[in-house]
């Protein structure tokens, strides 16, 4: 794994860009996207740097932002393909073209995941997909619309390479209780292996954050309590976040994030790519050679 250190001067890069952000509710108390948390750092980010916000979430912000004259929201489900779409063409009416998107939108895991439920009639009924909907599907039809309008529908031409950043987390490389959430960010570390050779042909970087417990709405009080979490700030995930968006190097990476402290652990030396090829196959094997 390679450390990675972030300085101001890093996220330079982002001044008249114009970025995605999607988010979405959970409950009226309870909501993780561009309006709250991790979304919300990073969309306040972005705009202290000079870039062009349309947040798209549920619910609106409930304060305002700093330097809010080139942010826009719009109401949208990021579960449902034909909210997104709409958000993403709102974005190119507005501003011509989208340079970066953060695929941020996530909900918990359903406790009630594999409990057996009959119908009236008494038939099994099918597992709840609230979760896998919004974290593993709304994600990939974030990343087609990203690339649709990165490379040919928008009337403006992405400026350099374009990119996407998932919201992935440690949660990918565990074995925990989490049933759906778990599964969802497994998902997320499998389109970064799968899309971004594709990805990179059309000039789009495809990069994924994976922080560690942050300080957000998604983790319950009651949680914190029973793991004895220390938890980071969403600020430290939303620079991880601009990193990736700025360093036109940075491709197939998954960046993870804990305490304040920065490692690219796909790709890198010792990284979890070269560990699964030294699993899988011997040195001197041929095919493994050529990956």
């Amino acid at each position: 794994m390679s450390r990675v250190l972030i300085s101001d001067d890093d996220l330079e890069g982002l001044e008249n860009k114009v970025i995605v952000i999607t988010g979405k509710i959970i409950s009226q108390i309870l909501y993780i996207g561009g309006s709250s948390g991790i979304g919300r750092a990073t969309a306040q980010l972005c705009l202290n740097l000079g870039a062009k916000v349309v947040i798209g979430d549920l619910n609106p912000p409930s304060s305002p932002f700093e330097n809010d004259e080139n942010l826009k929201f719009l109401a949208i489900n990021a579960a449902k393909w034909e909210s997104l779409r709409e958000m993403f063409a709102k974005t190119v009416e507005w501003f011509g073209r989208i340079d970066h998107v953060y695929a941020n939108a996530g909900i918990p895991t359903t406790p009630s995941f594999l409990d057996v439920k009959l119908d009236e009639a008494g038939k099994l009924e099918p597992p709840p997909f609230s979760t896998l909907d919004l974290n593993f599907t709304g994600t990939i039809y974030t990343i087609h619309l990203a690339n649709a309008y990165m490379t040919e529908l928008a009337p403006e031409k992405t400026t350099g390479t374009g990119s996407i950043v998932l919201a992935s987390s440690e949660a990918a490389f565990r074995q925990m209780k989490g049933s759906d959430y778990i599964i969802s960010k497994h998902g997320v570390l499998g389109m970064v292996r799968g899309l971004t050779d594709s990805l990179k042909e059309k000039g789009i970087r495809l990069n994924a954050v994976a922080p560690s417990w942050t300080d957000t709405k998604l983790i319950s009080l009651a949680a914190r309590a029973y793991y004895k979490m220390k938890t980071q700030t969403p600020e430290v995930v939303a620079r991880s976040v601009v990193l990736l968006f700025v360093d036109q190097s940075r491709c197939g990476n998954v960046l993870y994030s804990k305490d304040g402290i920065y490692q690219e652990i796909n790709m890198g030396k010792n990284g979890l790519l070269e560990k699964a090829l030294q699993i899988l196959f011997r040195k001197d094997d041929e095919f493994a050679s050529k990956l």
